[in-house]
């Protein structure tokens, strides 16, 4: 729990105004991974450190304000600007909260850099895993029922617009030549909104993307909607259906201009982890469809926006950027988990993946297994072994992951602190 601190406020003609409250939060986190992809590549032992410290205050009913820096590095190196290891000091996240409540609604506005994550983060989430994490620049507008629970409300709706790369004449890195207007910036907008069913959960996704540049791609405008069901969760079987849509228009590097055209389908089924529940059990698959040829008018590769994508798709993060890993095939991806409780400090997590590709030679990428033990040291502490290990298929090759029969290793252990 964070720490509280009154912050007295300056006199004004001889008074001295009522307290601020500020309270302080944070967390030192070290992980350490060793990385063994195989072939002629040697094994490789590195490790990331993060810190964060950040400040609460409220100077005024209905205002809120949050300040939080971010340190983040590989020890052993003081200058480095690849981004899989950056040595960063940077503002993560500086936003103010407006708040009021208005016919049986709390509305709030909350403006500046700030984490945003939607539903199961499968389009828009913070990224926790990478060692710098994501902030957006921007405003959103989330409306709850009054008095609702954090977590359990019967209904939610968030709106929000942010800007992605400033590249206007004041602002932007590179410059254009004379005579020739600066590009668009990038912008995001979006919502999100929830509902509370009978049966578990509907929540829903919209987000416009608009003059993305990514990979070869460029003027890249497009629009998902993501629409996800959870029913029965809590009972001895549930099930979770999520499905996404994309369309819009992008150029290729040739100038070939291309209408998108993409999906998504995620299916989970099974015994779901639940409070007082020792041993969940649960499989399902993740289909992104692939364009077999990228170049031409369409393209029908399904890219996954803001996504915190470590928890899909396997924990050594090979399809990372599905689309990309793929060369743009698209992705099948059937998996199974188990979760046990071991003990009231130990868990163990499981996890067996079956990837092939989607489109063009829809052959087989490979297995990937994993493994977690998560450990409770004490109310501040926990930290975390796991790693993985990649068998390649006949596809591989074509995406770098190695020839089949292939093999490749990945461990890693992590402490983390907070209060």
């Amino acid at each position: 729990m964070a720490a509280v601190y009154p912050l007295a406020a300056a006199a004004a003609q001889g008074t001295v105004p009522a307290a601020t409250p500020v309270s302080f939060f944070g967390e030192i986190r070290a992980r350490s991974e060793w990385d063994r992809p195989g072939g002629t590549l040697g094994a490789d032992v590195y490790t990331y450190l993060r810190t964060r410290l950040g400040v609460r205050a409220a100077p005024a009913e209905g205002v809120k304000i949050v300040f939080q820096l971010q340190d983040s590095r590989v020890y052993g190196v003081n200058i480095n600007t690849a981004a899989t290891n950056p040595d960063i000091f940077d503002l993560h996240q500086g936003y103010v909260d407006l708040l009021t409540a208005r016919h049986g609604a709390d509305f709030t506005a909350r403006i500046g850099r700030q984490e945003i994550a939607f539903g199961n983060e499968r389009l828009v989430g913070p990224v926790a895993w990478s060692n710098t994490g994501r902030s957006m620049d921007g405003a959103r507008v989330m409306i709850a029922p009054t008095g609702a629970v954090a977590g359990k409300e019967p209904w939610t709706a968030t709106a929000f617009l942010a800007t992605v790369n400033e590249r206007g004449r004041h602002f932007a890195t590179t410059g254009v030549p004379a005579g020739t207007p600066y590009p668009a910036d990038r912008a995001v907008l979006g919502a999100y909104m929830t509902h509370a069913l009978g049966i578990g959960a509907l929540d829903a996704t919209l987000l416009v993307d608009r003059g993305a540049t990514y990979r070869t791609f460029s003027t890249s405008n497009r629009v998902t909607a993501d629409t996800r069901l959870r029913a029965g969760l809590a009972n001895p079987i549930g099930v979770e259906i999520e499905g996404a849509y994309q369309f819009g228009h992008q150029t290729t590097t040739a100038f070939v201009r291309q209408s998108v055209s993409a999906w998504l389908l995620g299916v989970r089924g099974g015994r779901f982890p639940a409070a007082g529940r020792k041993v969940s059990v649960v499989a399902g698959a993740d289909l992104l469809s692939g364009d077999a040829n990228a170049v031409d008018g369409s393209y029908s590769a399904f890219n996954t926006m803001y996504a915190t994508n470590h928890p899909f798709y396997g924990l050594m993060d090979l399809f990372l950027d599905p689309a990309a890993a793929t060369k743009d095939q698209g992705l099948v991806d059937l998996l199974g988990v188990m979760t046990s409780q071991l003990n009231p400090t130990v868990a163990l997590r499981t996890e067996l993946h079956r990837y092939s590709l989607q489109a063009g030679k829809t052959g087989e990428i490979g297995w990937e297994l994993d493994a977690i033990v998560p450990i409770k040291l004490s109310q501040a502490a926990t930290l975390d072994l796991g790693g993985g290990t990649f068998r390649a298929g006949a596809s591989a090759a074509g995406m770098g992951l190695g020839t089949a029969g292939y093999a490749r290793h990945w461990v890693y252990a992590q402490l983390r602190a907070s209060f």
